[in-house]
């Protein structure tokens, strides 16, 4: 997968991406992209998943995934004094799926039989992970990902086997993968009923009271401050 660079990107922009989410499944959610010029099966799911890969080699991460991804050797990853979770070096899972369209890099438009060609539709900078534009991609101003919840090292943080998260009766474990905080631990990319607040970037927990929740609900929910 090439890595494209701004000087002969040609960027348009999807415009339901980054918006509010409904919390009524993914047709009509920020990820529903069946009624973009640039996806020419017309479908939902096939921009990120496929029954059948037909040999195509995405880099083996699982879930079906049918979109090309990032080049993950180009991340500066968060770091703190005061991090106590084993990092990765390099986005990993579920976070490098995310990136694979929110750090700008690769195109919407790389899926399917595209993958390894590259694209021509690129997400808009109001879509990317804030912050991250530059060469190499920085994730040291965002929240960390790809790392171990870990309260045996941060007893700052809640008990992810007994602490609830969101409306969906599940615990914090649930939202972790492989014991490691992803994106997917903070956002629910299918906008589900029962895992997504409304009205919000696909939070699994309000963090305001306008939002049905309780002021920095999603924060307080693993950080116990």
């Amino acid at each position: 997968m090439a890595l494209i660079t701004v000087a002969v990107v040609a960027v348009s922009l999807a415009p339901m991406a980054w918006a509010n989410g409904a919390a009524n499944g993914i047709a009509n959610s920020p990820h529903d992209f069946s009624n973009e010029n640039w996806n020419n099966t017309g479908e939902i799911c096939r921009t990120c998943h496929v029954p059948h890969d037909h040999g195509r080699d995405t880099g083996l991460v699982g879930l079906l995934w049918n979109h090309a991804l990032p080049d993950t050797t180009g991340y500066v990853m968060y770091s703190s004094s005061s991090l106590d979770g084993a990092a990765d070096t390099e986005p990993t899972g579920i976070s490098k799926m995310c990136l694979g369209c929110h750090d700008g890099t690769v195109a919407l438009d790389e899926f399917d039989s595209n993958v390894g060609t590259p694209g021509t539709t690129f997400i808009g900078s109001g879509d990317q992970v804030p912050n991250l534009p530059g060469s190499p991609q920085d994730l040291r101003a965002t929240h960390p990902i790809s790392i171990v919840y870990d309260i045996s090292l941060d007893q700052e943080l809640n008990d992810p086997d007994t602490t609830q998260m969101g409306a969906s009766g599940r615990t914090i474990s649930a939202f972790l993968e492989n014991g490691k905080v992803q994106c997917s631990s903070c956002h629910d990319v299918h906008d589900s009923p029962t895992e997504a607040v409304a009205g919000t970037k696909l939070l699994r927990e309000a963090q305001t009271a306008g939002q049905g929740g309780s002021p920095s609900g999603l924060c307080l929910t693993c950080h116990n401050k």
